[in-house]
């Protein structure tokens, strides 16, 4: 038979399977539709178990196939398809359990492996049979009804008397205390903390948290060459990789193989995802690398980082007051204060060699590119600029006590830029002060 025969019936075979149906009304639910990776995945795999390709669906296919790593690369060192394999999961069960839960076919993707599997589920209608009518209740005998009674009124009286009061005892107590947790729950509901983590956790949209890139600065540096954030998005400058001067040549393929990040980014970042607010199944850590440019305008976003470690943050500088400038090839290492009010500075220049070793850092919350989800970019010039930073924005003393007076009775959090100063003792970050803000609108 033909080639072009055996595509043609492979593709009426899928276009009429109801398997099939059920894939596209899954990857047409709200749950699917902002996030295309997730929604290609699952085709793929679909795709492939429909047209018995089950031998092809293992992580080192799907990693070049779905989301297009280098041919031979090893999945122990990139987790991508694992992560996104587990939210598929997730999102699937929510699926079956808000919008298709009367759907009389099922999807599942059972754990440690990637081939699909279908389940229909018999819809029956339960009828109870045999159930008789209640029975009439029996009129009271008028000579009941004239029996005297045989206990002294005050005796009752005092009875309820009493039980009245122990009712008031163990009521008050117990409505005292509902009140108290009310009050405390509504003033944790309208603090400018949970207004700030519930516009960056949705349930209608996907967060990425985002750590610095390590192995990008890593990488540049022994180099000497910039990247421009053209060459990062398309992966362009892993391929383009050389030195200008001997080097170690495996070091350097080391850090295009792996991913780096630091320590204390992980650490924030997996405190984000113990939020309250968090949404489980929305909420994904991923890499600076493995971003796309649709992420930028779909998802809320928290970046990490500096643009030194992270050039998709050139994307958003024409949103920011303060902008953090960390290239040593392109000048001092200072906050650039655009616009700066009357006691503010233009500029302040961070010494890496001063002895009180005190720095900058900049939180921001911007929207996305789209304007339509939220961006959260914490940085420093250091890994303990940026945590000082990441520890005040996600202290909701501080944070709260600082915008309370600000937010006042809005419903939503202002976006919003801090300008902080840190100090560092032995690499570690301390408690930062506000030197500028700016509230936008």
């Amino acid at each position: 038979m033909p080639m072009a025969v055996q595509e043609e019936g492979l593709r009426t075979f899928t276009e009429k399977d109801p398997r099939w149906k059920l894939v596209e009304r899954i990857v047409a639910a709200s749950g699917f539709a902002k996030s295309a990776r997730l929604s290609s995945l699952l085709i793929y795999i679909v795709k492939q178990s429909l047209q018995g390709r089950d031998e092809e669906l293992n992580e080192q296919c799907i990693g070049e196939r779905v989301f297009g790593r280098s041919i031979g690369y090893d999945p122990r060192d990139d987790n991508i398809v694992r992560a996104h394999a587990s939210r598929l999961r997730q999102r699937l069960e929510a699926y079956f359990r808000e919008e298709g839960r009367a759907e009389p076919l099922r999807i599942a993707i059972p754990r440690g492996s990637y081939v699909p599997q279908f389940e229909r589920i018999e819809t029956t209608l339960s009828v109870e049979r045999g159930v008789s009518t209640p029975a009439e209740q029996e009129p009271i005998p008028l000579s009941a009804e004239k029996q005297p009674v045989r206990h002294p009124i005050r005796r009752i009286q005092l009875a309820g008397v009493i039980l009245c009061l122990l009712i008031l005892a163990l009521v008050l107590p117990v409505s005292t205390f509902i009140r108290q947790a009310r009050g405390r729950a509504l003033a944790q509901s309208e603090s400018p903390a949970h207004k700030l983590w519930s516009a960056i956790f949705s349930g209608n949209r996907d967060t990425l948290i985002v750590p610095a890139d390590s192995s990008l600065i890593i990488l540049k540096a022994f180099t000497r060459r910039p990247v421009t954030i053209s060459e990062y998005a398309s992966g362009r400058y892993l391929s383009e990789v050389d030195c200008e001067r001997p080097c170690d040549r495996r070091m350097l393929q080391t850090l295009v193989e792996h991913r780096y990040t630091s320590l204390a980014d992980l650490k924030f970042a997996v405190a984000l995802t113990h939020l309250p607010q968090a949404v489980p199944s929305r909420t994904e850590v991923r890499y600076a690398r493995d971003l796309q440019l649709d992420d930028l305008k779909q998802a809320n976003l928290v970046l990490i980082g500096s643009l030194e470690a992270d050039p998709w943050l050139e994307l958003f500088q024409h949103q920011m007051n303060f902008v953090l400038q960390d290239d040593k090839l392109k000048g001092p290492l200072e906050v650039e204060n655009r616009k700066p009010r009357p006691g503010e500075r233009s500029e302040y220049i961070y010494d890496d060699g001063d002895p009180a070793d005190s720095g900058f850092a900049t939180v921001a919350f911007l929207p996305n590119l789209s304007g339509a989800g939220s961006v959260l970019v914490v940085q420093g010039f250091t890994l303990a600029g940026t945590q000082a930073a990441a520890e005040f924005v996600s202290n909701n003393h501080d944070f709260d006590s600082f915008f309370a007076p600000i937010v006042g009775n809005r419903q939503t959090l202002p976006h919003f830029e801090l300008l902080l100063r840190t100090v560092e003792v032995n690499g570690i970050g301390s408690r930062p002060a506000i030197l500028a803000y700016r509230i936008y609108p």
